[in-house]
């Protein structure tokens, strides 16, 4: 009887280690996305005679685009390249530069993901699926000055929004504070990334008719990775802001998602 205590007991003993090994293995799951060096792309995108301030990609798309600063010069529809564009002065002292670029195709109830024949920010609708999220967290941004890092997504929201914020990259840090707790309140998922206003931000906008004619914006926010930080996967899951889309998406449902 002694002995059998014994093996239940050495029994339930492993089921527990095991659980939490498992639990370790889910928690330490990293994405495979790193940065690489964009400095030929951005010398070869200045042919184009535009102020060209950085690059950008964003995992699990196909956006892989330099960044340009407009002036009173720049035609934003000009259709030799793809690009997306800011309009504040990035430099040294920005902690928190945003950019644009056109969604004119993936309007539907029912972005599609996957489309390669997408352009500009036509794929950043692809953070609207749960599924895709939770594999797909990280932006590269090269700044102006050719420092290439890795940024972590913390919300991601679908809102009314005149995309303002493209027109400073520099905040004060009650400012920053204010744009985290909003980002956070209206965002469509509870990401468990820690975020503040030490972080250097970086937010992704694009146009939408998700909504049919209403005027949105699609809005990606992230925050660069801390030293010493891995690409481990934030845990995500979505929240009551995603109720009204999850119903719109369903709306959808006759259009192809691939």
């Amino acid at each position: 009887m002694k002995k059998q205590k014994i093996i239940i007991i050495f029994s339930f003993l492993i089921l527990i280690i095991a659980i939490a090994l498992l639990f370790v293995v889910d928690k330490e799951k990293l994405s495979d996305y790193s940065i690489k060096d964009e400095s030929a792309k951005i010398a070869d995108a200045k042919q184009y005679g535009d102020k060209i301030v950085g690059w950008l990609r964003v995992e699990g798309t196909n956006i892989d685009l330099p960044l340009v600063e407009t002036s009173n010069s720049t035609n934003v529809l000009r259709d030799e390249y793809d690009f997306a564009w800011t309009n504040s002065f990035p430099d040294e002292k920005s902690n928190h530069p945003s950019f644009v670029s056109h969604n004119i195709r993936n309007v539907s109830p029912n972005p599609i993901v996957g489309d390669n024949e997408m352009t500009h920010f036509e794929q950043l609708m692809s953070f609207i699926y749960l599924d895709f999220i939770k594999d797909n967290q990280f932006i590269e941004y090269t700044n102006e000055r050719g420092e290439t890092s890795l940024y972590r997504i913390y919300a991601v929201a679908l809102i009314k929004d005149d995309q303002s914020a493209s027109y400073s990259d520099t905040f004060t840090k009650d400012e920053l504070d204010s744009y985290i707790k909003d980002s956070k309140d209206v965002s469509m998922y509870d990401i468990n990334t820690e975020v503040d206003s030490d972080d250097l931000l970086l937010s992704l906008y694009t146009c939408t008719r998700f909504y049919g004619t209403e005027d949105y914006s699609f809005r990606v926010d992230a925050r660069k990775l801390r030293k010493n930080e891995k690409t481990t996967l934030s845990r995500v899951k979505s929240n009551e802001n995603y109720d009204k889309i999850e119903s719109r998406l369903k709306e959808g449902e006759g259009n192809e998602k691939v």
